[in-house]
């Protein structure tokens, strides 16, 4: 943990003294700005920051609750950025959030209006699927969505999040912000919203996708390797993905999830989704 130096000895700083301290400063500095003005402009809510700045706070906040603070003060969404203007704690948290990505690999940004925007199925998958590299076809829109998706794609166009080209002939959507994050209440909404398209039909050829929900009873020590496996086959999964020597027009889902049913954890894992 890092430390810092004071007149009477050697303080511990800790994620909260850290937010204490953005928010105390961020406050003089506006002073015409409450602690409910600043709720107002992010999405944490003025009970949690109140918690926060009287150290109040049973467990560290959550990952997405230092994004949101991080990002809004700053009015700064790239969370490589963030982690640079915050050596120390914060930066440990950011760092261990998004830990399958090398820290030049940081490049996703945190947008609240994605947040607002893909509240519902279909406009979660259509925006994740422009944000691949090859974009979404119109007629995929179609094939999958019908009608519901012509009318989310409108959305999204007035939004102001999709642009739309002429390629291979048609139509394709392309999303204007392709790495991002979002709020980590989201996960398991947008995790059953891809799940939902999982093909488990008896298929006539090779098997082309993979099903598995595997569970058991294990030690700490097989929880930790666990989750050290698993955080290392998506390291070398985003790899893969991010290549352009294996870019094509296949829309890949990988959807990854290991938990203990245990509430009292610390920070979440990553709000990428």
């Amino acid at each position: 943990m890092s430390e810092i130096m004071t007149e009477q000895g050697t303080e511990k700083r800790t994620v909260i003294s850290e937010l204490q301290a953005v928010i105390r400063g961020y406050l003089d500095k506006h002073s015409r700005i409450s602690l409910n003005g600043l709720s107002k402009r992010c999405t944490v809510s003025e009970p949690t920051l109140r918690r926060i700045m009287h150290g109040q706070v049973k467990t560290a906040p959550t990952l997405t609750t230092v994004v949101d603070i991080l990002s809004t003060i700053n009015k700064e969404p790239c969370i490589r950025k963030l982690a640079a203007m915050y050596p120390g704690p914060l930066a440990d948290v950011l760092s261990e959030g998004f830990s399958i990505f090398e820290a030049e690999e940081l490049d996703y940004v945190y947008n609240q209006k994605l947040n607002e925007v893909l509240v519902d199925e279909t406009s979660y998958l259509i925006y994740k699927m422009a944000a691949n590299r090859c974009g979404l076809a119109q007629s995929k829109v179609r094939e999958l969505f019908g009608l519901v998706g012509e009318e989310k794609i409108y959305s999204l166009k007035k939004e102001d999040l999709l642009e739309e080209k002429i390629e291979r002939g048609q139509v394709h959507y392309h999303a204007k912000i392709v790495g991002f994050s979002l709020d980590h209440k989201l996960f398991i909404k947008n995790f059953q919203s891809v799940a939902n398209f999982i093909k488990t039909d008896q298929q006539t050829g090779p098997k082309s996708n993979l099903y598995y929900n595997l569970s058991e009873s294990v030690n700490e020590q097989g929880r930790r390797e666990i989750l050290r496996l698993q955080k290392d086959s998506l390291r070398k999964i985003a790899k893969i993905l991010d290549d352009e020597k294996y870019g094509g027009d296949i829309p890949l889902f990988v959807i990854s999830a290991v938990d203990d049913m245990n509430s009292t954890g610390h920070v979440p894992g990553s709000v990428l989704q």
